[in-house]
């Protein structure tokens, strides 16, 4: 009997010793880890040294992006500013209408002055407006038919495109063609006497002009009208 009482005695001495040396471990592992976490600090002479944890930061968010950042050379237009209006002046333009010279119909210019921009398509707008309204005086006529319009009109860097009506090629004889053609070439150079002119009716370049047939090249200029139908 007392040799069983020795024997748990023993046994239970060897398991307190165990838990006790479990605690002491699991206690020292505790410390060191947390010793870990804790920058630590030497000295050299007199300068402390700061030595950073081998722990891993927290991660952190990236900072945003910079804001954009115009260039100098770049111009900013405001939405409230508007774009400047074409200024408004007065322009003199040569008009060319038919003039009787003793039984011969010839060409002569008349300068008028209206108000309009700068722009070639304006002017030339303008001119013809007043061409097909007629004359003011009666010592001149037009040719052009009545009701004839500009249906369009631009200048490009080749010449002056001009589409009329299809009452430009209504009435009258070769005399009468030619010198409508005539008024229409040369009022469209009026800005420039060698620019190219391109004619249309009804969206149509201009090949035969009359019922007599009178054939027109394309584009036209005030020298070649003259070598064609010598005027």
């Amino acid at each position: 009997m007392k040799d069983q009482h020795q024997i748990r005695g023993s046994y239970i001495g060897i398991v307190a010793t165990v838990c006790t040396l479990a605690a002491a471990v699991g206690g020292g592992i505790a410390l060191w880890t947390n010793l870990q976490s804790l920058p630590i600090k030497t000295s050299e002479g007199s300068k402390t040294i700061t030595v950073p944890s081998t722990q891993e930061p927290p991660a952190q968010t990236p900072p945003a992006p910079p804001a954009t950042v115009e260039s100098p050379n770049s111009q900013i237009f405001p939405s409230s500013v508007k774009p400047e209006s074409q200024e408004v002046k007065e322009k003199t333009v040569d008009i060319y209408w038919v003039k009787d010279e003793e039984g011969e119909l010839q060409l002569t210019a008349s300068a008028t002055t209206f108000k309009t921009t700068d722009k070639p398509e304006a002017i030339f707008k303008a001119a013809f407006d007043r061409l097909l309204t007629g004359p003011e005086n009666y010592d001149v006529f037009s040719a052009i038919p009545t009701g004839t319009k500009v249906q369009a009109l631009t200048v490009e860097n080749n010449g002056v495109y001009i589409d009329l009506s299809e009452e430009f090629t209504s009435g009258g004889g070769s005399a009468s063609m030619i010198n409508r053609l005539g008024q229409v070439i040369y009022t469209a150079s009026s800005l420039e006497p060698d620019v190219k002119v391109w004619i249309f009716v009804g969206g149509k370049p201009l090949k035969m002009l009359g019922g007599e047939g009178l054939e027109v090249s394309q584009p036209m200029t005030r020298q070649n009208f003259q070598q064609e139908f010598q005027f």
